[in-house]
């Protein structure tokens, strides 16, 4: 199961498992809540397309950026580092053993 791991104050990793849609923003309504004011409300959306996910920015105020690159939407792969705001995370493809 795919997850996104935040980085919270440099150091401090959160994992949160990825669902079919899940929903990142400042607002207590999201999936993934964090809580920085360069976040926007609604900042962004990943959602699951087979066995790829993808993430779209939401128009946020300072935007989304995948490994220092701005996007509007990108298929995300394992080990991407993604920026909404402020604050950083890492993308986590997970894989089946077996």
């Amino acid at each position: 199961m795919a997850r996104l791991v935040l980085i919270c104050d440099g150091d401090d990793l959160v994992a949160h498992k990825l669902g079919n849609i899940t929903t990142i923003g400042r607002a207590p309504l999201n999936h993934i809540v964090i809580d920085n004011p360069a976040v926007s409300a609604q900042h962004a959306i990943i959602a699951r397309s087979g066995s790829s996910y993808r993430l779209q920015d939401l128009r946020s105020t300072n935007g989304t950026h995948v490994n220092g690159v701005p996007i509007t939407e990108v298929e995300l792969k394992d080990g991407d580092k993604i920026r909404f705001g402020f604050a950083v995370a890492v993308f986590a493809e997970g894989r089946r053993e077996g």
